[in-house]
């Protein structure tokens, strides 16, 4: 059992829970580590090794060294050794190399020497041991405990080399006598080691006190430029691998993020730096899923990649908005990508070689930054003959910063002041350093990045603003000169992308309402389809409430009240009908799918942080890791519902609160179980002093959840989502176009002009920039409308869809192209005729040109959707055009804004402005009027839809001037209606008839609406539509209680509104005449000056 630092509560309302998870020991040990299975660092704590630290760890049985390369490279280090000239001088007179890697600690340096020497010999990386090298005779003693002792043995003496394996004993006093007998054993002299390694641990401890405690005493010698100099000449096993990562780097700029980038600014979505180095980090693949081969296949000299050895050197780096960092440690920020100068650097190590490359991309540049880019691409170049074999490291630099002075003296100022660094197994060799005091002379074989860097440079479309300018490449020096090992995206016009001023188009959107509405009062109509001259004519003749509501009392209702009992009684038998074919449906939660969640596969796969017996939370796997009776035990975050926290005096308490059945009371359960009748967990608590951690905790699990509920909930809203078949191209002749159209919703949310082509089993938008092309097939096309231009600014193709399809990052269920209906390229102010003659006949004439052209427009946009029309047909889809009836339109308010309704012979729409209405009438079950009542000046309207898993949509405020001819519709369309005077609790109502359908259709179904609502739910709604001007309704109101002394108005107060006197009453000429009498009439009585007031205001009650 475990001493845990924090107290565990559990609350054992139900049995545990935890199906499907791991359960590790707790005496379960990680410490070998190499190029097998990756796993990054998520230690916060320092963020220097989170920057470039990624820990390998691999399965035991998986430890296989390489005997002939081990000995192969051990050769070279002794061969240096007992040969010391240049780097290596510093291993003359050395008695032993000693090396030694300490126990793992996140705190410590991603890459060094030591952790270098072992994957250089070994492969992998073996913490808290010690090799010591001795050359008289060449032996290698390694000195570890018994586990790392038996991979070790698989290395046996050969080639002149002895191996000899020190077993540290588990007592320290053994463990201590054995360093003493090692450290005697050398005798005095120097003794090579890495000190600015600072390794700790034990092993370490005994060393030092070894050696201090030596009667003649070692002296300390560091020999890591000697290790850099034997590190810096490449074999072909390392050549390879530093290529083949130096290919993946390439290929990630140049395939992936360039495009990436470009379309996130082209489309002008936020997407922070920070998340676009993701999506770039994960193309390599992760621990859920695996390497994204359609990124890699597309470099067919790749060959096969072993990506379980592949593993980021640093999280790639991408800088904009004006902040750049061109220091090795920078990194992203959490600022959205912005256009402009954009900085990206990545680099892949593969096999434990490093690679790396830098771009700079220009969005829209000036020409001084291209000459600046140019420049600096001629240093490359001139960069790239003078790495070569023999020459000096600080000559290479000054010559690089000559060659950009003399094309610029702010280029060579502002350069960096290092030029590269040598890099293979340790990312940074800071002994290879291109810099102007290193006079280190380069070898053949080596490998460095080479980095061109100029910053703080002035920005010239932003005052006060600078930029920077970054080329980087993974280079080999060879004899003549160097070579790329990461070409790509280098010319000037590989990085430079235009974007296009969208401030052009506005402009002439601004002048066609001007042009549309000055003409739209002499235009004829249209032809549209009509239903008979008799709803038309009511439809323009009844303006008024007043004057409609006899006509909504005895006609209408005495019209449609027989058609309507039959249609309710017929969907009552239906309902029947159905509900006892279907089952009876009680649960309404009978088609959710029990889902497992798995945290952990394998021990291995646990975090190292489970060791400190805290609770710790892996973002990573989206799992909470609990200590609970001496287990490390972890819940993943969707078990887990909510964590509290209470706060006393020196402990805070947090209490971990877990999914189970019956916690909501009174609500469907949203997340199912396997088997709710189980014992659970409710909840667990833990006691802790220290505070800062739990606090941390806390807001780790609180944000994880929220991040769940999120994802959980845009997989739910993209669940009905389609991915469509293949369009298939017509072949022989060119498919019918409609060119110059727009689409709506926009592909990547920003307006684009194109053409729409009819193929064999579908229709395609081809866009003429770089947008994405749009393809409907005529499979999952539901509806097809054609709206005319009449009293329109636009003339409109529209698909409404069966099942949605994604459009950028949104889905939709309707597409539709348009174009605008003004002519903006005429010119009303120039031209012989406009200023020859002045008057009417210019204006006459520009209002016949628009009729003309409306009337072409809408001929051309409805025979391309009868070409639609016949296209579907013949490949046996049933579609048909649909034109809406303005005559019979109303206006309502279906979402935030009040808007024209049209309906048309299956549908009602609204398609003119965005968001869209499509309501399929054969789909809907029922139609509430709500609110219907005398005094009101406006009702809603609720369509019920077959489907009761969908809620019911709300029409609000309709004129109740539309009241008689709305049901006449809908009775027309056999659509049964129902009315009542409050609004309805409809969640309640669906909720009660989704529990049990049939139950529902047995006691009478909708019977209860056609009666006028059950008397609780009149006491619900009593202050109407949101939408609604209750003010005018309040006052309406309370002057026809202080009237009439009743709760309703009377036809007499009605009359004297504005909209009715305004239509029904005397001509203007009349009521001007009868006001002035009155004021006369007023003057003569009261006989004073002051009556101007008086005046007016009868003047303005006489027209009211």
């Amino acid at each position: 059992m475990f001493n845990w630092n924090a107290t565990v509560i559990l609350n054992f309302h139900f049995h545990l829970f935890v199906n499907h998870f791991f359960f590790p020991s707790a005496s379960t040990s990680y410490h070998l580590r190499g190029a097998g299975h990756t796993r990054w660092n998520a230690n916060k704590s320092s963020p220097k090794a989170d920057r470039f630290r990624t820990t390998t760890y691999c399965k035991m049985s998986d430890v296989q060294l390489d005997s002939a390369l081990f000995f192969k490279r051990a050769e070279k280090i002794f061969q240096a050794w007992e040969n010391p000239t240049g780097d290596a001088k510093e291993l003359d007179g050395l008695t032993a190399l000693q090396v030694v890697l300490g126990e793992p600690n996140d705190d410590s340096a991603a890459y060094n020497k030591t952790i270098s020497l072992q994957l250089y010999l070994l492969g992998f990386e073996f913490p808290s041991t010690m090799m010591i090298f001795t050359k008289s005779p060449r032996k290698i003693t390694f000195v570890c405990s018994s586990s790392k002792a038996k991979f070790i043995r698989q290395l046996q003496s050969a080639n002149g080399i002895e191996i000899d394996i020190q077993v540290l004993s588990k007592e320290e006093s053994a463990a201590k006598k054995t360093v003493q007998d090692l450290v005697l054993s050398l005798g005095d002299g120097k003794v090579g080691s890495l000190p600015k390694d600072k390794p700790t641990g034990k092993l370490v401890d005994h060393w030092n006190s070894a050696v201090a405690g030596s009667k003649g005493g070692l002296e300390v010698v560091d020999i890591s430029v000697a290790l850099s100099a034997v590190f810096a000449e490449k074999d072909g096993d390392e050549m390879k691998n530093v290529i083949t990562g130096a290919k993946m780097t390439a290929t990630a700029m140049q395939h992936y993020f360039k495009s990436k980038m470009e379309s996130i600014i082209d489309r002008g979505t936020s997407v922070p730096h920070e998340q676009l180095a993701g999506l770039v980090e994960e193309k390599i693949g992760n621990d859920e899923k695996g390497a994204d081969m359609k990124l890699w296949n597309k470099n067919p000299s790749l060959g096969e990649v072993d990506f379980a050895s592949t593993e980021w050197v640093y999280t790639p780096i991408i800088q904009s908005g004006g902040k750049y960092d061109l220091k090795v440690t920078a990194m992203s920020n959490n600022d959205p990508l912005k256009p402009g100068v954009i900085l990206a650097s990545l680099g892949i190590r593969y096999k434990s070689y490093c690679t790396s490359m830098s771009r700079t991309f220009f969005i829209s540049p000036n020409k001084k930054q291209e000459s600046y880019y140019s420049a600096l691409l001629e240093a490359r170049t001139e960069a790239l003959k003078l790495l070569k074999a023999g020459a000096v490291a600080s000559e290479v630099y000054k010559s690089i910063q000559q060659f950009l002075e003399s094309k610029s003296g702010t280029l060579g100022q502002n350069f960096l002041k290092t030029a590269g660094f040598a890099t293979g197994i340790e990312y940074r060799d800071s002994t290879f350093v291109l810099g102007p005091k290193n006079g280190r002379a380069l070898k053949e074989n080596m490998v460095l990045v080479l980095t061109l860097g100029v910053q703080d440079l002035p920005d010239p479309k932003k005052q006060g603003k600078t930029y920077s300018l970054l080329i980087s490449d993974t280079v080999k020096i060879g004899q003549s000169g160097a070579v790329v090992l990461t070409e790509g995206c280098t010319k000037l016009s590989d990085v430079v992308m235009e974007l296009e001023d969208e401030e052009d188009e506005p402009e002439p959107v601004k002048e066609k309402p001007r042009k549309a509405n000055g003409a739209a009062s002499s235009k004829p109509k249209s032809p549209v389809k009509t239903r008979g001259g008799t709803v038309g004519g009511r439809v323009l003749s009844t303006k008024t409430r007043g004057g409609n509501r006899d006509a909504v009392e005895q006609t209408t209702s005495e019209k449609i009240k027989a058609n309507q009992a039959r249609l309710h009684a017929q969907r009552n038998a239906d309902g029947l009908k159905k509900w006892e074919e279907g089952g009876d449906g009680k649960d309404g939660a009978q088609d959710k799918v029990v889902k497992r969640y798995e945290s952990y596969r394998r021990e291995e796969q646990l975090p190292r942080a489970v060791e400190d017996r805290r609770v710790y939370v892996d973002e990573q796997r989206q799992s909470v890791v609990l200590p609970i009776n001496g287990f490390a035990v972890p819940f993943h975050i969707s078990t887990i519902k909510n964590v509290t926290k209470t706060e006393e005096s020196d402990h805070i308490v947090l209490r971990i609160n877990f999914q189970s059945p019956g916690q909501i009371a009174g609500k469907k359960e949203d997340m199912p179980f396997e088997d709710p009748d189980a014992n659970f967990i409710r909840s667990a608590s833990f006691r802790s002093q220290d505070q800062r951690h739990m606090l941390k905790v806390f807001d780790t699990i609180t944000a994880l959840k929220k991040t769940a509920t999120k994802r959980e909930a845009e997989r739910k809203e993209l669940a009905d989502v389609i991915e469509q078949e293949k369009l298939i191209e017509v072949k022989g002749r060119h498919p019918y176009v409609l060119k110059q159209v727009f689409p709506r919703p926009a592909p990547e949310g920003k307006k684009t002009d194109g053409n729409v082509e009819i193929h064999q089993n579908g229709i395609r938008f081809r866009p003429d920039g770089p947008a994405s092309r749009i393809d409907l097939l005529f499979s999952n096309i539901k509806h097809l409308f054609f709206q005319p231009s009449e009293k329109e600014l636009i003339v409109i193709i529209h698909v409404h869809l069966k099942a949605p399809i994604m459009l950028g990052k949104k889905k939709t269920y309707d597409v539709q192209f348009y174009r605008e209906v003004t002519d903006m390229s005429f010119d009303e102010t120039g031209g012989k005729k406009r200023r020859a003659r002045y008057g009417d006949e210019d204006e006459i004439e520009q209002e016949q040109e628009d009729r003309r052209r409306r009337a072409e427009l809408d001929k051309q946009f409805h025979d391309f959707a009868r070409r639609i029309e016949s296209a579907a047909q013949a490949q046996q889809h049933e579609l048909e055009v649909d034109v809406p009836f303005r005559e019979l339109g109303f206006s309502g308010v279906p979402f935030r804004s009040n808007v024209l309704l049209l309906p048309t012979t299956n549908c009602l729409i609204h398609i003119s402005e965005f968001p869209f209405t499509v309501i399929t009438l054969g789909e809907v079950e029922i139609v509430h009027l709500e609110r219907v009542q005398f005094g009101l000046k406006n009702f809603d309207m609720v369509f019920v839809l077959n489907d009761f898993k969908k809620p019911p949509i709300h029409i609000n405020s309709i004129p109740v001037v539309h009241l008689d001819n709305v049901k006449e519709w809908l009775d027309s369309c056999d659509v049964p209606i129902s009315e009542g005077p409050v609004n309805l609790s409809w969640p309640a109502i669906m909720k009660t008839l989704n529990e049990d359908p049939h139950a529902f259709y047995a006691e009478g179904g909708w019977e209860f609406l056609t009666g006028g609502g059950s008397d609780n739910e009149s006491e619900e709604s009593e202050e109407g539509s949101v939408f609604e001007e209750d003010s005018d309704a309040f006052d309406e109101s309370s002057s026809s209680d202080e009237e009439s002394g009743s709760d309703f108005g009377d036809d007499s107060e009605d009359s004297g509104s504005e909209e009715d006197l305004s239509d029904e009453g005397e001509d203007w000429d009349e009521l001007e005449r009868k006001a002035k009498r009155a004021d006369d009439k007023h003057r003569a009585e009261k006989g004073g000056d002051d009556s101007d007031d008086d005046g007016k205001k009868k003047k303005k009650g006489g027209r009211r």
